[in-house]
């Protein structure tokens, strides 16, 4: 079938007017039950079909975004040697665990940005992280171990006021053990755990650790990251026992005991044994299918983006636990059973004829649960070659081989979807709905990203992997033309892309330069980041006559070139990225809109930061080539 015939079919039978994702711009006060934004149907996180470009790509497109950095071709030449040969397919991770320094002897580490005791080290940069890690761990984390949004009234001064002093005029991680009392005489509500969000707070508490680790931290400090991560396994598997089904993972899930959490659940099923609700939504939330865990509820309908964060905190966790002797063999075979369970589900051809399916408790395909190349949003359109879903399906199983190592999962990956379905090159082909100009989609940015940050970490073969790097580098980062990510100063972009560059993986060291335009970008965007108690702000940067004249003075002085309300959904936009010094407050900046004007809440919400603490601590542990 022609692929725009194709397109144009179903474009005409498919309408999709999602919300623009993973801002707070509602806030809890008000009425807000959850800003987890994505949960509104359909899915704030895929992109909308109504929008898509559905013209052949220009063939010329890779060309003309050639990256003007020299990369070093070693990448390039290990994939020439590396075609067809099996050992590359099994190559053990490199030795990070080889002789790290004993803790409190202190060490050195090659980081992207400097660490305590090398030359230009930022003091302030690391304090201010430390005040957010902490706010994390005493607050947004308490009860459940990962991410939540939480709710402070604006007029609760005391509460306020406690937990600024709690942030600023102490060092501890335990809000009761300072104050006496619980963090629920502070918080008036604990919002959902949602998949997107706590996998990346996993991946924090992996890269702290590991930064730590190698840096020779005191005992104390890294036995409490320790703990950390334990916490952080625990809630993995409780994602996926919780549905009582092997190979279905919950789209999020929320403690009962916390304020805020009384959601009604609904069966699984009806009396005759039929799915409820009958109609499949963007999430039900069910109560515990599995006889393990009567203090929680989960929520159904696994979306991409939620899977793709499950994953990504797995992938990031195997990294500290896979060698390291301070963790039980019972926790890593637990998370190895818990990823080839998913594996199974996911490499299974399910009755529509199509594999790569995010299935569900009650037996059906969750609501966005394709992730087929041969697909456009929630739709099949056989012919259709969508690299957007491939990136994240390529992302998604080498993860899963990675950690499984097994075999089957292996073959699945390589002989499959790289060697006959050719997903390495649809990513450099065909990103459909990915680059709509000021209608793009922005949490679709981040979905490739985060397909792209797993497929070159964990994919073992070399010449896949520097496949998955020219492809982020050429047809995702800068595809050429306008509102690229090379220009979003969005701190994920610019990582990903300086890992694309340096040819950096759990399987081997980096051994090219590092773009140091591409890190500054993204650091400079951690630098303005809001410091903690981390509330949503709200940003009004130009008012009603400016907006008319096109150009307005934003609340730093600054000039901004305005469009128009042009952007997705109507957003008011301008022509550049707004800095993150004036952009109000998102619960997940990395999937949402840099060129939106004035975005935020109203105060009212204590947000986690896991977007800025994935980021930092990610920037410490990825290495410089060592001369």
């Amino acid at each position: 079938m022609n692929r725009s015939f194709a397109l144009a079919l179903l474009l005409a039978a498919t309408a999709s007017c999602s919300d623009e994702p993973g801002q707070a711009d509602a806030s809890p006060d008000a009425g807000d039950t959850s800003t987890d934004t994505d949960a509104a149907e359909p899915d704030a996180a895929e992109p909308d079909t109504a929008e898509l470009d559905v013209a052949e790509p220009d063939a010329a497109d890779a060309e003309d975004a050639a990256d003007d950095v020299e990369v070093d071709s070693s990448a390039d030449a290990d994939a020439d040697s590396a075609e067809d040969t099996g050992p590359s397919r099994v190559l053990d991770p490199w030795p990070i665990w080889q002789a790290p320094p004993a803790c409190g002897e202190g060490g050195d580490w090659p980081g992207l940005i400097p660490g305590p005791g090398e030359e230009g080290f930022s003091a302030e940069l690391d304090a201010k992280t430390r005040r957010l890690d902490r706010q994390f761990r005493a607050f947004n984390s308490f009860g459940t171990g990962v991410n939540a949004d939480l709710s402070v009234a604006l007029e609760n001064e005391e509460a306020r006021e406690q937990i600024r002093a709690f942030v600023w005029d102490s060092d501890g991680w335990d809000f009761e053990e300072w104050s006496g009392e619980s963090p629920t005489t502070v918080i008036d509500s604990w919002h959902k755990v949602a998949g997107a969000y706590a996998g990346v707070s996993m991946a924090a508490d992996a890269y702290r650790y590991l930064t730590l680790l190698r840096e020779g931290a005191e005992c104390a400090e890294l036995e409490r990251a320790r703990e950390f991560i334990r916490g952080d396994l625990d809630a993995l598997h409780l994602a996926q026992a919780i549905t009582g089904v092997e190979g279905v993972v919950a789209r999020g899930f929320a403690r009962l005991t916390e304020p805020g959490s009384d959601y009604e659940t609904t069966p699984l099923f009806d009396d005759e044994g039929s799915p409820l609700p009958a109609e499949k939504t963007n999430g039900t939330w069910r109560a515990d299918n599995s006889g393990e865990y009567p203090d929680y509820i989960w929520e159904d309908s696994c979306s991409r983006d939620m899977l793709i964060g499950w994953v990504l905190g797995l992938g990031a966790l195997w990294e500290v636990i896979r060698d390291d002797p301070n963790f039980d063999d019972s926790l890593r075979d637990r998370a190895r059973a818990d990823a080839m369970a998913l594996a199974r589900s996911l490499m299974t051809v399910q009755e529509s004829g199509y594999d790569l399916e995010v299935r569900d408790a009650d037996g059906r395909m969750t609501y966005h649960g394709i992730m087929h190349a041969e697909s456009v949003d929630r739709v099949y359109v056989p012919g259709v070659r969508n690299g957007f879903n491939a990136v994240m399906s390529l992302g998604v199983i080498a993860t899963l081989a990675y950690v499984t190592e097994d075999p089957d999962v292996e073959a699945y990956l390589y002989d499959d979807l790289i060697d006959q379905r050719a997903f390495l090159r649809l990513i450099n082909d065909d990103m459909i709905g990915l680059d709509l100009g000021n209608g793009s989609n922005h949490s679709g940015y981040n979905m490739a990203f985060e397909g792209g940050w797993l497929a070159m970490r964990y994919l073992r073969d070399p010449a896949a992997r520097a496949e998955a790097a020219r492809s982020v580098r050429d047809s995702m980062y800068d595809r050429g033309g306008d509102r690229q990510p090379v220009e979003m100063k969005q701190t994920f972009f610019d990582l990903t892309y300086t890992a694309a560059v340096t040819g950096e993986s759990v399987f081997g060291p980096p051994t090219a330069v590092v773009d140091e335009g591409a890190l500054q970008r993204g650091m400079e965007t951690l630098e303005e980041w809001a410091d903690a108690p981390y509330y949503d702000r709200p940003a009004e940067n130009c008012d009603e006559a400016e907006v008319e004249a096109r150009e307005c003075t934003a609340t730093d002085g600054s000039n901004i070139e305005v469009l128009g309300n042009v952007g997705r959904n109507g957003d008011l936009v301008a022509a550049d990225p707004i800095p993150m010094r004036i952009r109000g407050s998102s619960n997940y900046w990395w999937r949402s809109n840099p060129y939106k004007i004035d975005q935020g809440g109203q105060g009212g919400s204590l947000l986690p930061g896991s977007d800025y603490r994935w980021m930092y601590w990610t920037s410490r542990w990825l290495q410089r080539p060592i001369e």
